[in-house]
C-alpha cells in the first residue's frame, strides 16, 4: 500500500456517522473541502452577534439565563445510570441497522460490535450513497473508502455518540442535568425504558433516550432544544442483542484493499502552553479533556492546526486554531442539526469552535480563548 501522512482533501469519511459529520462542517469552514449546496446555504455572516435566522433569534430570546449557582439534581443516580448505558455499548455483543437523521441528512448504516478474548471489534458500514466502512480494533481505527481506493488510519478509539453516551466518565452531571423516567415504549422490537435528560441552564441541549429493558443498551436517542424540539435523532431499526462473535470480521473487511492508498491522520498530544493558547474563563461545567496538534492539507499545502477538546460529560466542544485567517469572514457560523460551528479571529490566527451545543456556548469559548506569547 502507498503510505502518506497528510489528510487528503478528497477524503469525505466525515459523513459516516453523526460525530464525523461535525468534522465535515469543520473542514468546510477551514476551506479543506467544499460542502454541499444545502449545507452551504446555512452559513451566515453572524456579525455583531446577530442571529443567522429569525427562528434562531426567537429561540435565543426564549432561552433561560445561565444560573450563577447550578443546583444538584434530585435524582442522584444520573451519573451511575449513564455509566451503565455506556458500558452496555462497550462490553456486550450486538449488531443491527441504525439510522441517523441530522440537519436534513439521513444516513443508514449497519453495525457489528463484538468483544472477544479481551479485544473489542467494531464495524460500521454505510448502506446508502457511497460505500464507507469504518473498522475499530481496540484503539486502532480504519476508514475504508473503496470508491477512492483509500484507507484512513487513526491510532485511537473513535468517539461515537451512538450507542455510547458518555464523553467523559467522571463528570459532575447531576449538577448540570436532571433526569426523569417517562415509562416504556417499543423500539426495534424491544421494550425500552424512556428517560429524559434536561439541562439546568441554556449552555447545553437536552436528550431523550430509549434503553433496552434488560441490557441497558441504547436503542434510540434524540437531542432536544430548550422547547423540546428534536434537533437530531439516531435509532436502531433492526437490532440483535445476541450475535455470535466474529473474530475474523476486521481481517475479512480489509481483504481486497491491497494497493489502496493509506493516509495517517496525525493527532499528536500537546499542551495549551506549548501551543501558545489559553482560556481566560471556562464555560460552566466544561473541562479540558485533551489538546492535539493535527497536520492537515489547506489549498494543497500542509498546515498545522491545534485542536483543544472540552466536555461536560455529555456535550462536547472542539476549538481548532491555525493560520487560516483568509478562509471565511469573522463571525461566520454554520448550523447542522445539533451541531453548530463558529469562526473567530485572533490576529493572524483563526479559531473555529464546533460542537453539539447552542451557539451561545461556542461564543463563550471563542471569546475566552487568547493567544499567549
Amino acid at each position: 500500500m502507498k503510505q502518506s501522512s497528510v489528510w487528503p482533501r478528497r477524503a469525505k469519511f466525515s459523513r459516516l456517522h453523526t460525530s464525523r459529520m461535525r468534522q465535515l462542517v469543520l473542514w468546510s469552514m477551514l476551506g479543506l473541502m467544499p460542502i454541499g449546496a444545502k449545507a452551504a446555504s446555512t452559513i451566515a455572516a453572524d456579525r455583531g452577534g446577530a442571529p443567522a435566522s429569525s427562528a434562531q433569534a426567537s429561540a435565543a430570546t426564549s432561552r433561560p439565563q445561565v444560573s450563577s449557582a447550578l443546583q444538584p439534581a434530585a435524582a442522584p443516580d444520573l451519573q451511575a445510570w449513564l455509566e451503565g448505558v455506556s458500558q452496555a455499548a462497550k462490553r456486550r455483543n450486538y449488531s443491527g441497522i441504525f439510522v441517523v437523521q441530522s440537519g436534513g441528512r439521513i444516513v443508514t448504516s449497519a453495525i457489528d460490535h463484538y468483544v472477544s478474548r479481551g479485544n473489542t471489534l467494531e464495524k460500521v458500514e454505510t448502506l446508502d450513497g457511497e460505500r464507507r466502512i469504518l473498522l475499530c480494533q481496540n484503539e486502532k481505527t480504519r476508514t475504508i473508502l473503496p470508491a477512492e481506493r483509500l484507507v484512513v488510519v487513526e491510532n485511537h478509539q473513535a468517539d461515537f455518540s451512538f450507542p455510547r453516551v458518555l464523553k467523559t466518565p467522571r463528570a459532575k452531571l447531576s449538577v448540570l442535568y436532571s433526569m426523569k423516567h417517562e415509562g416504556q415504549e417499543r423500539c426495534a422490537g424491544y421494550v425500552c425504558e424512556v428517560t429524559r435528560i434536561t439541562p439546568r441552564d441554556d449552555l447545553r441541549y437536552g436528550y431523550k433516550l430509549w434503553t433496552e429493558q434488560s441490557s441497558d443498551l441504547l436503542v434510540k436517542a434524540q437531542t432536544l432544544d430548550d422547547r423540546g424540539n428534536v434537533l437530531d435523532q439516531v435509532a436502531f431499526t433492526q437490532l440483535n442483542l445476541n450475535p455470535a462473535p466474529n473474530p475474523d470480521m476486521v481481517a475479512h473487511a480489509l481483504r481486497g484493499t491491497s494497493g489502496y492508498q493509506v493516509e495517517h491522520m496525525l493527532a499528536i498530544p500537546t499542551t495549551s502552553r506549548a501551543q501558545g493558547w489559553a482560556l481566560t474563563k471556562y464555560p460552566p461545567g466544561f473541562k479540558s479533556v485533551g489538546i492535539y496538534q493535527r497536520r492537515l492539507l489547506l489549498r494543497d499545502k500542509p498546515v498545522e492546526v491545534t485542536q483543544w477538546l472540552f466536555s461536560d460529560g455529555l456535550a462536547s466542544v472542539s476549538l481548532f486554531g491555525g493560520s487560516t485567517a483568509d478562509t471565511q469572514q469573522q463571525g461566520a457560523s454554520l448550523h447542522m442539526g445539533e451541531t453548530n460551528a463558529l469562526l473567530d479571529r485572533k490576529g493572524a490566527w483563526s479559531v473555529i469552535a464546533i460542537g453539539a451545543v447552542p451557539t451561545k456556548t461556542l461564543r463563550l469559548f471563542a471569546n475566552s480563548i487568547v493567544r499567549r506569547p
